[in-house]
């Protein structure tokens, strides 16, 4: 069975953020920023449960593999409703929706006006946070139209990089393996010091072996393993380039 590869997760940590306060995009963003470590935990977890389902080995190892990967699926789901309820907040306070206090009003309950309620909603991050959330949702080329449009509008916005990212994964969750290699590369010349850029050349691998391309994925894991020795995804890379040799 194929393990899903978990992506756009974020690192346990939300729990001490207090939604009962009033959220603010600083919130936000300092939990999406940590989703990197978590996303190349579980990437790394996921291959290692792969490899072990190829070659027919069960029992104690296998089956402690696929544990923690069903426990941070856990924590990834309530993870995301807490993202959504901070998202929620923030576009409230922002765009003057109901449920955010009015500017002005007497202990902040009074409801917006008209004009208010009628706002035009496609602000910097309304686009780009239902581009997260179609993504989160499955709605992938949702997802794609919303971040497209985000890069068109605010090409200059500190979130461009995280939105050329997402564009990549989005290809990469749906399958279309050969556009998201050309979508991560796109991000890796875009932004070479991202830190997601070494789980870019990982999934431009592993991409490649979905589409039969296995000599030319091992460029892309020899790539990454001289970049970034020292990274956990090197160490993935590393652990797959022995396995090809194994099988081939």
């Amino acid at each position: 069975m194929r393990i899903k590869f978990i992506t756009i997760l974020l690192l346990a940590g939300i729990s001490s953020l207090s939604l009962g306060c009033v959220a603010t995009q600083g919130d936000v963003s300092s939990v999406y920023a940590r989703q990197t470590r978590l996303e190349a935990k579980m990437e790394r977890l996921s291959q290692q449960v792969q490899s072990l389902q190829g070659t027919g080995v069960s029992g104690g190892n296998n089956a402690q593999l696929q544990q923690q990967v069903n426990q941070l699926e856990e924590q990834v789901k309530g993870l995301n409703r807490s993202y959504s309820s901070l998202d929620t907040k923030v576009n409230q306070g922002n765009l003057g929706l109901p449920g955010a206090p009015a500017v002005g009003s007497e202990g902040g309950s009074a409801l917006p006006s008209l004009d208010e309620q009628t706002i035009d909603v496609e602000t910097e991050d309304y686009v780009f946070n239902q581009g997260y959330t179609d993504l989160n949702e499955g709605n992938y080329g949702g997802s794609r139209e919303q971040f497209k449009l985000f890069l068109s509008k605010y090409p200059d916005s500190s979130k461009a990089s995280d939105a050329t990212y997402w564009i990549a994964e989005s290809y990469y969750r749906q399958g279309e393996f050969e556009e998201a290699i050309l979508e991560y590369q796109k991000f890796i010349d875009s932004y070479p010091k991202d830190d997601r850029v070494p789980l870019s050349y990982l999934k431009q691998g592993f991409s490649l072996i979905e589409i039969g391309r296995e000599e030319e994925a091992k460029l892309f894991f020899q790539t990454l393993i001289d970049k970034y020795p020292k990274s956990e995804e090197a160490s993935t890379a590393k652990e797959k380039i022995r396995e090809l040799a194994v099988n081939g």
